[in-house]
Protein backbone atom coordinates (compact mmCIF):
# COMPACT_ATOMS: atom_id res chain seq x y z
CA UNK A 1 0.00 0.00 0.00
CA UNK A 2 1.12 3.34 -0.76
CA UNK A 3 2.02 6.08 1.76
CA UNK A 4 -1.08 8.24 0.06
CA UNK A 5 -3.48 5.53 0.20
CA UNK A 6 -2.63 4.65 3.52
CA UNK A 7 -3.03 7.89 4.54
CA UNK A 8 -6.82 8.25 3.38
CA UNK A 9 -7.32 5.10 4.46
CA UNK A 10 -6.10 6.16 7.74
CA UNK A 11 -8.04 9.69 7.39
CA UNK A 12 -11.27 7.79 6.48
CA UNK A 13 -10.64 5.57 10.06
CA UNK A 14 -9.96 8.67 12.13
CA UNK A 15 -13.04 10.52 10.53
CA UNK A 16 -15.32 7.38 10.86
CA UNK A 17 -14.34 7.05 14.92
CA UNK A 18 -14.84 10.69 15.42
CA UNK A 19 -18.43 10.59 13.62
CA UNK A 20 -19.41 7.75 15.72
CA UNK A 21 -18.03 9.22 18.94
CA UNK A 22 -20.16 12.80 18.23
CA UNK A 23 -22.88 11.03 16.98
CA UNK A 24 -22.89 8.77 20.33
CA UNK A 25 -22.68 12.93 21.97
CA UNK A 26 -25.56 13.77 19.75
CA UNK A 27 -28.13 11.28 21.45
CA UNK A 28 -26.60 10.91 24.29
CA UNK A 29 -28.30 8.22 27.38
CA UNK A 30 -27.55 9.09 30.88
CA UNK A 31 -28.68 5.99 33.59
CA UNK A 32 -28.62 6.40 37.36
CA UNK A 33 -28.60 3.29 39.55
CA UNK A 34 -30.47 3.50 42.62
CA UNK A 35 -28.61 1.07 45.10
CA UNK A 36 -27.87 2.66 49.00
CA UNK A 37 -29.95 3.11 51.51
CA UNK A 38 -28.71 6.31 52.94
CA UNK A 39 -31.32 7.65 55.22
CA UNK A 40 -30.40 4.85 57.80
CA UNK A 41 -33.65 3.47 57.55
CA UNK A 42 -34.57 -0.04 55.82
CA UNK A 43 -33.69 -0.81 52.78
CA UNK A 44 -35.57 -2.85 49.94
CA UNK A 45 -35.46 -6.78 49.89
CA UNK A 46 -34.41 -7.32 46.50
CA UNK A 47 -31.63 -7.05 44.23
CA UNK A 48 -29.82 -3.98 43.77
CA UNK A 49 -30.21 -1.51 41.51
CA UNK A 50 -33.44 -1.14 43.17
CA UNK A 51 -34.47 1.54 40.58
CA UNK A 52 -32.91 2.61 37.57
CA UNK A 53 -33.52 5.96 35.65
CA UNK A 54 -32.75 6.98 32.50
CA UNK A 55 -32.32 9.84 30.13
CA UNK A 56 -32.17 9.95 26.47
CA UNK A 57 -31.98 12.24 24.23
CA UNK A 58 -32.92 10.48 20.53
CA UNK A 59 -36.25 8.54 22.34
CA UNK A 60 -38.03 11.57 22.66
CA UNK A 61 -40.84 13.19 20.49
CA UNK A 62 -40.40 16.36 21.60
CA UNK A 63 -36.54 17.06 19.52
CA UNK A 64 -34.19 19.41 20.79
CA UNK A 65 -36.16 20.74 23.39
CA UNK A 66 -36.85 17.81 25.51
CA UNK A 67 -35.58 14.33 26.90
CA UNK A 68 -37.17 11.01 27.56
CA UNK A 69 -37.08 10.02 31.18
CA UNK A 70 -37.54 6.23 32.07
CA UNK A 71 -37.92 5.40 35.61
CA UNK A 72 -37.83 1.42 36.24
CA UNK A 73 -38.69 -0.46 39.93
CA UNK A 74 -37.22 -3.71 38.39
CA UNK A 75 -35.47 -4.32 41.59
CA UNK A 76 -38.23 -4.19 43.97
CA UNK A 77 -40.40 -6.97 45.32
CA UNK A 78 -43.22 -7.85 46.79
CA UNK A 79 -45.46 -4.97 48.46
CA UNK A 80 -42.41 -2.43 47.97
CA UNK A 81 -43.49 1.01 45.91
CA UNK A 82 -42.47 4.15 45.51
CA UNK A 83 -43.86 6.89 46.60
CA UNK A 84 -41.07 9.74 45.56
CA UNK A 85 -38.18 9.98 43.45
CA UNK A 86 -36.28 13.08 43.21
CA UNK A 87 -34.49 14.49 40.48
CA UNK A 88 -32.15 18.02 40.09
CA UNK A 89 -31.73 19.97 36.69
CA UNK A 90 -29.03 22.57 35.05
CA UNK A 91 -28.80 25.30 38.15
CA UNK A 92 -28.70 27.79 35.07
CA UNK A 93 -32.27 26.96 34.18
CA UNK A 94 -35.63 27.35 35.02
CA UNK A 95 -36.72 23.91 36.30
CA UNK A 96 -40.44 25.74 36.60
CA UNK A 97 -40.27 25.89 32.79
CA UNK A 98 -39.91 22.11 31.95
CA UNK A 99 -43.32 20.31 30.99
CA UNK A 100 -44.25 16.32 31.13
CA UNK A 101 -45.45 14.36 29.34
CA UNK A 102 -46.61 10.76 30.79
CA UNK A 103 -46.48 8.14 27.84
CA UNK A 104 -45.39 5.03 29.29
CA UNK A 105 -46.61 4.04 32.31
CA UNK A 106 -48.83 1.27 34.70
CA UNK A 107 -51.58 2.44 36.59
CA UNK A 108 -49.56 4.33 38.87
CA UNK A 109 -50.98 7.89 39.35
CA UNK A 110 -49.09 10.77 40.21
CA UNK A 111 -50.39 13.40 42.95
CA UNK A 112 -51.75 16.21 41.28
CA UNK A 113 -51.54 14.76 38.10
CA UNK A 114 -47.40 15.45 36.89
CA UNK A 115 -44.25 16.37 38.95
CA UNK A 116 -43.74 18.88 41.02
CA UNK A 117 -40.78 21.86 40.11
CA UNK A 118 -38.85 24.15 41.59
CA UNK A 119 -35.83 25.63 42.47
CA UNK A 120 -34.25 23.84 45.28
CA UNK A 121 -37.76 22.98 46.05
CA UNK A 122 -37.87 19.56 47.63
CA UNK A 123 -35.09 17.96 50.07
CA UNK A 124 -34.84 13.90 50.15
CA UNK A 125 -34.74 13.19 54.27
CA UNK A 126 -31.17 13.57 55.54
CA UNK A 127 -29.94 14.47 52.27
CA UNK A 128 -30.20 17.85 49.86
CA UNK A 129 -32.73 20.12 47.88
CA UNK A 130 -34.20 18.73 44.26
CA UNK A 131 -35.83 20.88 41.37
CA UNK A 132 -37.80 18.28 40.11
CA UNK A 133 -40.37 15.59 42.62
CA UNK A 134 -42.30 12.54 41.22
CA UNK A 135 -44.80 12.27 44.10
CA UNK A 136 -47.21 9.08 43.64
CA UNK A 137 -50.20 8.10 45.50
CA UNK A 138 -49.38 5.95 48.28
CA UNK A 139 -53.21 3.80 48.03
CA UNK A 140 -54.91 2.65 47.26
CA UNK A 141 -52.60 -0.49 45.41
CA UNK A 142 -53.65 0.18 42.73
CA UNK A 143 -52.47 3.48 42.13
CA UNK A 144 -48.70 2.91 43.37
CA UNK A 145 -45.54 3.28 41.20
CA UNK A 146 -45.15 -0.56 42.56
CA UNK A 147 -42.36 -3.56 42.11
CA UNK A 148 -41.80 -4.56 38.91
CA UNK A 149 -43.20 -1.34 36.51
CA UNK A 150 -41.71 1.08 34.34
CA UNK A 151 -42.98 4.45 33.98
CA UNK A 152 -41.95 6.53 31.09
CA UNK A 153 -42.23 10.50 30.83
CA UNK A 154 -41.13 13.23 27.96
CA UNK A 155 -39.48 16.30 29.83
CA UNK A 156 -39.90 19.47 27.60
CA UNK A 157 -38.32 23.02 27.76
CA UNK A 158 -38.80 26.55 26.40
CA UNK A 159 -35.16 25.94 24.91
CA UNK A 160 -33.19 22.97 24.17
CA UNK A 161 -31.94 20.80 26.91
CA UNK A 162 -30.22 17.49 27.15
CA UNK A 163 -29.39 14.92 29.35
CA UNK A 164 -26.40 16.70 30.75
CA UNK A 165 -28.92 19.08 32.12
CA UNK A 166 -29.86 16.15 34.39
CA UNK A 167 -26.45 15.45 35.83
CA UNK A 168 -25.95 17.88 39.01
CA UNK A 169 -25.87 17.43 42.42
CA UNK A 170 -28.76 18.26 44.83
CA UNK A 171 -28.09 21.44 46.85
CA UNK A 172 -26.00 20.58 50.30
CA UNK A 173 -29.24 20.29 53.19
CA UNK A 174 -28.44 17.18 55.42
CA UNK A 175 -25.32 14.83 56.63
CA UNK A 176 -26.02 12.93 53.61
CA UNK A 177 -25.42 13.18 50.10
CA UNK A 178 -25.61 15.02 48.25
CA UNK A 179 -26.57 12.88 45.20
CA UNK A 180 -28.13 13.58 41.57
CA UNK A 181 -31.19 11.75 42.50
CA UNK A 182 -32.81 10.18 45.24
CA UNK A 183 -36.04 8.15 45.99
CA UNK A 184 -38.34 7.02 48.81
CA UNK A 185 -39.56 3.40 48.80
CA UNK A 186 -42.33 2.13 50.73
CA UNK A 187 -44.29 -1.14 51.79
CA UNK A 188 -41.03 -3.35 52.81
CA UNK A 189 -40.66 -6.02 55.28
CA UNK A 190 -42.95 -9.05 55.63
CA UNK A 191 -45.49 -6.59 57.23
CA UNK A 192 -45.06 -4.01 54.71
CA UNK A 193 -44.28 -1.14 57.41
CA UNK A 194 -40.64 -0.49 56.44
CA UNK A 195 -39.24 2.25 54.18
CA UNK A 196 -36.16 4.02 53.22
CA UNK A 197 -34.71 6.42 51.06
CA UNK A 198 -32.23 5.10 48.51
CA UNK A 199 -29.84 6.77 45.90
CA UNK A 200 -26.81 6.19 43.42
CA UNK A 201 -23.92 4.83 45.26
CA UNK A 202 -21.37 4.84 42.52
CA UNK A 203 -19.20 7.61 43.17
CA UNK A 204 -21.80 9.57 45.43
CA UNK A 205 -24.26 9.70 42.75
CA UNK A 206 -22.02 9.69 39.30
CA UNK A 207 -23.90 8.55 36.42
CA UNK A 208 -23.80 5.19 34.69
CA UNK A 209 -21.62 5.66 31.69
CA UNK A 210 -23.25 4.34 28.66
CA UNK A 211 -21.94 1.34 26.96
CA UNK A 212 -23.04 2.33 23.34
CA UNK A 213 -20.66 4.98 23.17
CA UNK A 214 -17.73 3.55 24.77
CA UNK A 215 -18.26 0.96 22.32
CA UNK A 216 -18.43 3.07 19.47
CA UNK A 217 -15.13 5.03 20.46
CA UNK A 218 -13.33 1.65 21.23
CA UNK A 219 -14.55 0.29 17.25
CA UNK A 220 -13.10 3.29 15.94
CA UNK A 221 -9.64 3.22 17.95
CA UNK A 222 -9.44 -0.41 17.11
CA UNK A 223 -9.92 0.07 13.14
CA UNK A 224 -6.45 3.08 13.68
CA UNK A 225 -4.97 0.46 15.66
CA UNK A 226 -5.07 -2.39 12.92
CA UNK A 227 -4.16 0.54 10.08
CA UNK A 228 -0.83 1.03 12.00
CA UNK A 229 -0.16 -2.54 12.21
CA UNK A 230 -0.67 -2.85 8.77
CA UNK A 231 1.58 0.28 8.01
CA UNK A 232 4.80 -1.31 9.94
CA UNK A 233 4.51 -4.87 7.86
Amino acid sequence: MSLTRFGMSLLGASSLAVALTAGAAQAGVLTYELDTEFSGAQSPAGPTPWLTATFDDAADAIGANGVRLTMSTSGLVGSEFVDLWAFNFNPALDPTALSFTVIGAPTALLTGGAPSTGIDAFQADGDGRYDILFDWQNGPPGDRFNAGQTFVVDIGFTGAIDVTDFDFLSAPAGGHGPFTTAAHVQGIGTAAQGSGWIAPGNGNGTPIPEPAALSLLGIGLLGLGLLARRRRR
